[in-house]
């Protein structure tokens, strides 16, 4: 028989950031898309909804990010030097975006003069009226170029996971699950 391969994991805290995070953008990705699908006089409700996740993440990033300097992840997967340099840099895009999008998504809203809303808290517009900064989030940073950003970005990390954990049979995966 072989021998199990002992896997250095991520503690729980840390995982419990990971899964929240994940299963606050799959509520984001849903919220805006029944928020594109309902009529307009439903739409405020969704978006609202959408905000409050939003921001959420945000605040939940910081957090986790606070988190791992107190508490390194472990050490790498032993694996060829350009698969580690691929791994840092996912996942400094991933965190990177878990920061930035709800960033651009309040300019969004605050560039048209409206307050955000996290779960009925309202969030001051800092910037006014401001017709090109609102179009420039809308088409860019907040609209549908960065939302397939991060399909992409976030199935490459699945895809990965699963090819660590299935085919190179290194528990990539393992080291994220707290069983």
């Amino acid at each position: 028989m072989g021998q199990e391969v002992k896997v250095e994991r991520y503690g729980l805290v840390a995982q419990g950031f990971h899964w929240l995070i994940a299963l606050l953008l799959l509520g984001l990705f849903v919220t805006n898309t029944i928020r594109e699908m309902v009529p307009e006089e439903s739409e405020s409700v969704w978006l609202g909804l959408h905000m409050s996740l939003g921001i959420l993440v945000f605040l939940l990033t910081i957090a986790r990010l606070g988190w791992r300097k107190l508490v390194p992840p472990p050490v790498l997967i032993d694996a060829p030097k350009w698969s580690q340099v691929a791994a840092n840099a996912a996942h400094v895009l991933l965190n990177l975006s878990t920061l930035l999008v709800p960033i651009f998504g309040y300019l969004r809203v605050a560039s048209k003069d409206y307050a955000a809303n996290f779960f009925g808290l309202q969030i001051p517009s800092v910037t006014g009226q401001m017709q090109g900064l609102h179009e420039l989030m809308e088409d860019v940073f907040h609209g549908e170029p960065m939302e397939i950003f991060l399909y992409v970005l976030i199935g490459l990390h699945v895809v990965a996971a699963l090819w660590h954990q299935y085919v190179l049979k290194d528990n990539g995966l393992r080291r994220m699950l707290p069983w």
